[in-house]
């Protein structure tokens, strides 16, 4: 055959391989003659025995059941649970390769009891793994699917491209199995790009050879036969003899097809010597299969025959092997059992034949104790839940009590601070605002009675004075109201009435304060339309929002008010032309419950209540309030009503 290789190359990859043996079988030595006369040994001995017999479960089986025992020995003495695992598997994997596959699985689920949800997560796939490949071989396809995808979700968890790389290797053998040649491919593909990263190219031969295989069910042969020696000579080089034997047998099948039926004969005995040596009994059964072929088209039918005769004494061997290897296990099992209970008859016998006639009455004092204790017991547990189920009631219903005293507690904590609140303002207002033009009116008036001032100054006098009071007096309003609503003293009585006559009548009685600044009011539309809500709380809306038009424009400006409908609601604009707002003094007036006071453009003040009454009476008769604003440009305040 040949080999798509370098010469350099199979011979610094024969050297490294040999030096590799070399070196693993010293320290094997080294390992032994350490451990030599030592009662007790450490759990790294017996894993480099385990790892020993891993790496020649494919060449040497027998050496391999030989060490991975000897380890699992040592690891039952010293109860190391994880080694015990480990030679577990080596003896399933060996087992596989010599075909028991009965014993093969028995070990592999003995390992996975152990690996399964431990941080051993790689040896727990590889288990998982080990049994899928098994029960493929067994044409058992749905176990082999479940534990290949068991491993993969491993994967996913831990992304180990070693184990990786062992799934694809598993399923695509399955996947090979059942025909589904084109996943099959992209599987082998996958494995061989993972293992020669890793420069792992026992497993990379492996794929190979699956791959050669694939190609062969396909009947391309010329496509198949470079994986097939690129197998074969890392194979020859690694002692990978099983594959070299599976190798073989693959090279034998191409160049039966291309009509070279000598060649394939010296093949197949090459994998049959190898299969021999190793008691692989399903590769010499395919061995035997291809010969018949060959035989039938030389019409040698004696030869014929004889391959019919072995293939069924193979079969016959394999089923035997299975089978005398559960009827061991069961009458193991059946002789442990035996004994044991042998035993305890004899026990039992002896113990009747000395206690037969005392136990009669201990039976009888003994069960009347028994039912004695057991009503006890019950009634003081009844007891007990009837005293607990009381006090439980108990405790209920005293947490219940002290839940409600606490929430009136609460509510009137909160009553009381209201109150504070509400006394703390109207005392501010009272002491600050109002006090202020009554102390300037007292002083003016003792200043006309004691002749001090003239009748014309008086006069001049009296004009701000009775702005003062105009202010004085829509404070005292305004304090009012908010007092009563804040003490739910006020009744909203919705009526339905022309919202255009009241902003009149508003803007009438807001004219001598507009004409000081020369301000001009200007209303667009005097068609009647009808709202419906309570007159007198909009009234006091319109005169604060008027006022408040009035306080901040700038003199010789204008206030224009609009109205206008807007599906079942009436928005009322009005726009002055002032000093305007901040975003932060609109957030404080419309989103709180604070007080906001500004100075107006001729330095008058505020107690802030104005705002807060007129966004309160809106929603009380069923409205919206909104304001738009630019610092130095003005504002619009805009709310709505109900129509009528």
């Amino acid at each position: 055959m040949e080999i798509n290789e370098s010469k350099k190359s199979r011979v610094l990859m024969y050297f490294k391989v040999r030096m590799r043996n070399l070196a693993f079988s010293s320290l094997l030595l080294i390992i032994g003659i350490s451990a030599y006369g030592q009662n007790k040994v450490d759990s790294l001995f017996i894993a480099k025995y385990n790892s020993a017999a891993l790496s020649y479960f494919l060449s040497k089986p027998d050496s391999s059941l030989a060490l991975a025992s000897k380890a699992l020995n040592l690891a039952e003495k010293n109860n190391f649970r994880f080694q015990i695992a480990a030679s577990h598997y080596a003896i399933s994997r060996a087992n596989w390769t010599k075909t028991n596959y009965q014993l093969s699985i028995q070990y592999a689920f003995k390992a996975l009891r152990l690996y399964e949800n431990s941080s051993y997560t790689r040896q727990w796939g590889e288990c998982l793994l080990a049994l899928a490949r098994t029960f493929s071989d067994l044409k058992d396809y749905s176990q082999a699917r479940s534990y290949i995808n068991q491993a993969h979700k491993l994967v996913n968890k831990q992304t180990d491209n070693k184990l990786l790389a062992e799934v694809m290797r598993e399923k695509s053998f399955l996947l090979t199995e059942l025909k589904k040649y084109d996943s099959a491919l992209l599987c082998t593909n996958n494995g061989i790009n993972l293992y020669e990263k890793r420069g792992d190219s026992l497993d990379a031969s492996v794929l190979y050879s699956r791959k050669a295989r694939i190609l062969l069910e396909q009947n391309k042969f010329t496509e198949g036969l470079p994986y097939i020696n690129k197998s074969i000579l890392i194979d020859s080089l690694v002692k990978n003899r099983r594959g070299l034997a599976v190798g073989y047998f693959q090279a034998a099948q191409i160049a039966f097809h291309l009509g070279e039926t000598e060649k394939a004969l010296t093949l197949l005995k090459n994998s049959d010597r190898i299969g021999k040596e190793m008691n692989n009994l399903s590769n010499r059964i395919r061995v035997a299969k291809l010969r018949v072929e060959i035989y039938k088209q030389k019409k040698q039918s004696d030869l014929v025959i004889h391959q019919l005769e072995l293939i069924d004494l193979y079969k016959q061997s394999i089923f035997n092997t299975e089978k005398n290897g559960q009827i061991q296990e069961m009458k193991s099992l059946y002789e442990l059992e035996e004994k044991d209970h042998l035993i305890k008859l004899l026990e039992n016998q002896n113990s009747l034949e000395k206690q037969k006639s005392k136990n009669q009455q201990l039976i009888l004092i003994s069960v009347c104790i028994v039912v004695i204790l057991l009503v006890a017991i019950l009634f003081v547990f009844w007891r007990m839940r009837q005293y607990q189920k009381k006090v439980n009631e108990d405790l209920a219903l005293k947490n219940q009590e002290i839940e409600l005293q606490n929430e009136e507690i609460q509510s009137q904590a909160d009553s009381l601070h209201t109150i504070n609140q509400l006394k703390s303002k109207i005392l501010s207002v009272i002491s600050h605002d109002l006090r202020g033009p009554i102390t300037n009116l007292h002083s003016l008036l003792e200043l006309v009675t004691k002749n001090i001032v003239t009748p014309e100054e008086f006069n001049e006098l009296s004009v701000k004075l009775k702005s003062n009071l105009n202010v004085t007096q829509r404070t005292l309003e305004n304090l009012l109201n908010w007092s009563l609503g804040q003490m739910e003293g006020i009744k909203t009585v919705p009526v339905a009435f022309n919202i255009n006559s009241v902003i009149e009548d508003v803007a009438h009685l807001s004219e001598e304060a507009a004409n000081r600044k020369q301000i001009l009011f200007r209303k667009d539309g005097k068609v009647p339309l009808f709202v419906n809500a309570d007159v007198n709380q909009v009234h006091l809306i319109l005169r604060n929002l008027f006022n408040n038009a009035i306080k901040f424009s700038k003199h010789e400006s204008e206030v224009i008010i609009t109205v206008e409908v807007q599906h079942k609601f009436c928005f009322v604009y009005i726009q002055d032309k002032g000093i305007g707002m901040t975003r932060a003094e609109i957030e404080m007036i419309t989103n709180s419950n604070e007080y906001f006071t500004k100075t107006g453009t001729d330095q008058e003040k505020g107690t802030g209540l104005g705002l807060l009454l007129c966004k309160d009476f809106i929603k009380r008769n069923g409205g919206e309030f909104f304001i738009e604003s630019k610092l130095k440009e003005g504002t619009l305040v805009t709310f709505s009503l109900p129509l009528a």
